[in-house]
């Protein structure tokens, strides 16, 4: 078992959304996130989805509400096992998991939806051409190929073996900017249709993130306020996707990197 399936494995017990420990802070991202790719992206009944690094489930159980079929699959065995527990208890009987690398996967069977989240971030730009090239294969002639990543704000960022105090244990990720991904994409036969931040970096989570400390972010009263403050955030974002010359530059003092959400097309 490699370094990061282990890692992932061990993830697999008690992930939640972006690996925010929070309720709050995980509910908010999931929700702000969801309302996001469903107004960009539009299913059809017929529709097949392939959903590879599904992690827990979370979109596959997504896209399973509306679409004909949900393929599933994940290279820890962990996140499948719980991903598979949840359809169960949920009543998906639409969904087939499978275990297998968004490298390794093979199939006869051909796309109109493949999501690719928070996945391409953990691998080197020598392997993200023949992951692409695989995706492309499974894709059908008019479907879409969404990413999820996280993304370096003004330059590439490589980070090895980084301790994440919000996991607790060290990571390794390749923050690419937003251009290099589409013009990887593009060497892959893929058009960039579709780049934006997934949701504004919200100011209640900076603030619970960057000011408070550590010994106070499971003060109740506090968690409270966050909750508030989530609340109103959550009406403003469509506005502030709209507006990012207000937000970003003073997001871009406190992070580094940011979510976006990508929509690919075949060339």
């Amino acid at each position: 078992m490699s370094e990061s399936q282990k890692f992932w494995e061990k993830q697999s017990t008690n992930y939640k959304t972006a690996f925010e420990d929070l309720d709050e802070l995980a509910n908010y991202l999931d929700k702000t996130e969801r309302r996001h790719l469903l107004k960009v992206v539009k299913t059809k009944p017929n529709f097949k989805v392939l959903d590879l690094g599904c992690g827990t489930g979370r979109w596959a159980f997504e896209f399973a509400k509306t679409c004909e079929k949900v393929v599933a699959v994940d290279f820890a065995k962990g996140m499948i096992d719980r991903a598979k527990e949840e359809a169960k208890n949920r009543g998906f009987t639409n969904i087939e998991f499978g275990v297998a690398g968004v490298e390794d996967f093979r199939s006869e069977e051909r796309f109109d939806i493949i999501i690719i989240s928070g996945v391409l971030v953990y691998f080197e730009d020598e392997n993200l051409n023949s992951i692409l090239k695989n995706v492309k294969k499974h894709l059908a002639p008019n479907g879409i190929v969404i990413s999820r990543e996280t993304v370096g704000i003004d330059k590439r960022l490589d980070f090895r073996d980084k301790f994440n105090p919000k996991i607790g244990q060290t990571y390794s990720a390749l923050y690419r900017t937003p251009e290099e991904y589409k013009q990887i994409f593009l060497k892959s036969g893929l058009k960039n249709i579709y780049a934006e931040d997934f949701v504004p970096t919200n100011f209640p989570m900076t603030i619970y993130r960057k000011i408070i400390p550590s010994s106070l972010k499971q003060n109740w009263a506090l968690r409270k306020i966050l909750q508030s403050g989530l609340l109103v955030q959550y009406f403003l974002d469509p506005i502030l996707l709209n507006q990012k010359w207000l937000y970003r530059p003073l997001m871009n003092r406190f992070w580094k990197i940011k979510s976006m959400l990508f929509v690919y097309g075949i060339n």
